[in-house]
């Protein structure tokens, strides 16, 4: 009950701010899409430097980035998701404590950590303001991933999708 309120008052919240958020009109101008990028960046490399000691020399690469059009719009707002994911050359077999790593930076970074879903190999967690959301988790066999959503964001132009 706690969260599904607590999910209502962030679209309400995210709702106005996108309502106040015209494109090039009076009132909150959105967040330059370049902005968007670079924290997701950061939050993955945060993430991946508080669970660097569990995964010793594992290579990283990106595996995808992307904008997403918000599915639900008002009209004069530019309103993206925006989506990045690093793969961490680890296997599936060695997965726990890199999980487990990931876990208690959430918590010490003040983080709203997902329920637990015994069905999902992975963690996640939303940062304390916003919609963000960062999650680490087995990809396949032989690796796992840093994913980051920005959640629907009033961007100042309409980024490439």
């Amino acid at each position: 009950m706690t969260e599904r309120l607590h999910k209502g008052a962030a679209a309400a919240a995210v709702a106005a701010l996108a309502a106040t958020a015209g494109c090039g009109g009076a009132g909150i101008v959105g967040t330059d899409p370049k902005s968007v990028i670079k924290k997701a960046q950061t939050l993955a490399q945060e993430t991946l430097d508080a669970i660097r000691p569990t995964l010793g020399s594992a290579a990283t690469s990106v595996d995808s980035s992307g904008w997403h059009k918000c599915t639900t719009e008002t009209p004069g707002v530019h309103r993206f998701t925006y989506d990045y994911v690093l793969k961490i050359d680890v296997p599936k077999a060695a997965s726990g404590p890199v999980m487990d790593a990931a876990k208690a930076h959430f918590t010490k970074s003040g983080y709203s950590p997902d329920l637990p879903d015994p069905g999902t190999a992975r963690v996640g967690a939303r940062l304390p303001k916003g919609e963000w959301w960062v999650g680490v988790g087995v990809q396949d066999e032989s690796s796992m991933f840093i994913s980051i959503d920005s959640g629907c964001v009033p961007t100042s132009s309409d980024p490439k999708t």
